[in-house]
């Protein structure tokens, strides 16, 4: 993915579970997007600063999850407008829920911009809807498994384990992709995350993943 100018959303539960495991900070390094250019949905952000007291059991796990949340969306400034047509379009698709709507309809209004999902439920539903509605967003969505696989290539499967084991459970294809006791090595780490990859990358032609090589 050529990072230069580009602009990455980052949804929920993608944002959530990077912070669990202490990725927000590395994530520049595995996208080559800083921060500065990146954004999250408000509502999101309000969700993190009540969890930092109480976490809700469901997005946050833990309060420091929350707060780095927290200390991550006031680093990012990227704008969040949504294609008002395309938003309309994305609403009555039952599994595409509000928030990821407006974050893929801000795509439209962003040529030069990503979508970093946690929500496969959602991309699932998006691979089926009418051609010119889904093309908008081929080669232009990144899921959590690529930021891992970007990770085992810049660092070893220790430095992974370390980050994400503490919260592995926090989802579900990572768990499993990280071995029954946190134990895989990365070989099996690796065919594990890409089969999840090579899913989603099925699902439609022309596929809407976009490529998170070596930044």
């Amino acid at each position: 993915m050529g990072a230069v100018g580009l602009i990455l959303f980052i949804d929920a539960d993608a944002l959530a579970k990077l912070a669990h495991w202490d990725l927000l900070d590395h994530l520049p390094a595995f996208t080559g997007v800083p921060l500065e250019r990146c954004n999250t949905l408000e509502s999101i952000v309000h969700r993190a600063r009540r969890a930092r007291s109480k976490p809700d059991g469901r997005l946050f796990l833990c309060a420091e999850a929350a707060t780095r949340v927290c200390d991550g969306a006031g680093r990012m400034g990227a704008s969040i407008t949504p294609d008002p047509a395309t938003l309309q379009a994305l609403q009555n698709v039952a599994a595409i829920d509000a928030g990821e709507a407006v974050l893929l309809s801000a795509l439209i209004m962003q040529p030069a911009s990503r979508l970093l999902t946690g929500d496969k439920r959602a991309l699932r539903a998006l691979a089926t809807t009418p051609e010119p509605l889904r093309a908008a967003f081929a080669s232009r969505i990144l899921i959590i498994e690529q930021v891992l696989l970007a990770a085992l290539r810049l660092h070893d499967i220790g430095w992974l384990r370390q980050h994400v084991c503490p919260w592995k459970d926090a989802d579900k294809a990572v768990a499993i992709a990280m071995g029954s006791r946190c134990d895989a090595d990365a070989s099996a780490c690796r065919e594990g995350l890409d089969a999840y990859v090579r899913e989603i990358d099925a699902l439609c032609r022309p596929t809407l993943l976009a490529r998170l090589g070596p930044p």
